[in-house]
Order: C-alpha cells, then sequence, then structure tokens
C-alpha cells in the first residue's frame, strides 16, 4: 500500500507518450521560495495517464507549512484540485491503496545513474517495417524500425507505469519497446 512519503521518493514517474516527471516544486506562500519534492510529504501516483499528488510542504526558508494538491497531465502541465483538500486526500488514498510504496532514495539514484535507452515520440525519423506483427492500442506493431542507422526488432509493448529501459532497447512513441539487434 503507498503510505505517505517524500515526493521525491515518488519520481521519477514516466507517461506513456515517455514525457518524465523527474522534480518537482511549488513556491512558498509566505516567502515565494522554491520548495522541493524533497521538502513534500505526501502521496504521488501515476493513474488514468496522469499524476495526482497530495502532499504537505515545509519550506526549508521560512519554515512555513502548506498543502499541495494537483494534476500533472502528460505534457507535464500542473493543473489545480478543485475538491476541497480533505476529499481529494481521501480519494488519492483510496485509489493508490493497492500501489506499492516507492523504493529507496539510494537504491532510485544507482538506478538513475545507470545508462538508459531511447524514447522516441511519434514524429522521430525512423525507418518502420511493412512486416506487421500485430495491433497494440489500436496502432500497428511494425516487425523492425532503424533509427539513426541502427536496426531494432520489436520486443514488448510498454506495460508499466514506471518504465525502465536496458541500454539496447528503444522506446517507441511511449507505447512499444524494441531490441537492438
Amino acid at each position: 500500500m503507498a503510505r505517505p512519503d517524500k515526493i521525491s521518493r515518488f519520481l521519477p514517474l514516466t507517461f506513456a507518450n515517455g514525457n518524465s516527471v523527474r522534480r518537482f516544486g511549488k513556491h512558498c506562500p509566505q516567502c515565494r521560495s522554491m520548495v522541493s519534492a524533497e521538502h513534500m510529504e505526501g502521496i504521488a501516483s501515476l493513474m488514468q495517464g496522469k499524476i495526482f499528488l497530495s502532499a504537505d510542504a515545509r519550506c526549508p526558508k521560512c519554515g512555513e507549512t502548506f498543502p499541495v494538491a494537483c494534476v500533472i497531465s502528460d505534457d507535464k502541465r500542473v493543473h489545480r484540485v478543485v475538491l476541497p483538500l480533505w476529499i481529494f486526500r481521501m480519494w488519492l488514498k483510496s485509489a493508490t491503496r493497492h500501489d506499492p510504496q516507492p523504493v529507496d532514495n539510494d537504491s532510485w539514484q544507482v538506478e538513475n545513474e545507470s545508462p538508459q535507452g531511447l524514447m522516441l515520440s511519434a514524429d522521430a525519423e525512423v525507418i518502420r517495417s511493412e512486416e506487421i506483427l500485430g495491433r497494440f492500442q489500436g496502432e500497428p506493431i511494425c516487425a523492425w524500425i532503424e533509427y539513426q542507422g541502427q536496426r531494432f526488432v520489436f520486443d514488448r509493448a510498454a506495460s508499466s507505469n514506471n518504465l525502465a529501459l536496458t541500454p539496447s532497447e528503444l522506446l517507441l512513441e511511449g507505447r512499444l519497446i524494441y531490441r537492438q539487434q
């Protein structure tokens, strides 16, 4: 069960389109200095293509404590929550009751430093094979693609909210994972 924790421990979160939220911050209402996710305690979860975040922030500069409640869309825009705070928090706790607890920051940093694969958008210049293996989310799955002179063969569909790629893998359009041949 996802319990309240430092918001930085829930990050990074990667959307299906390949965009990733690695950092988060909010201005202190008292002194206007930026308060980072390290100084926020609460829950952040990627659901239905959006990140829902609810936390209590404590400004390291002036000590002011203030609530943070927002929804981040896959284009990285932050939207305010119009529900009363207590209703939003109750809903978020209920919606994340089956989510795993975030991993320890130390192991997250080690993972983040390791080499990662490529993430390409739909408009990336790739050569696609004529051979179609099937369809995923209504779109065709090409048997292979070529990107910058390198051939990648289809490996699997992206299914995880927090996607990790090996250095020899490529994520195409946030949906399909290809492996270097």
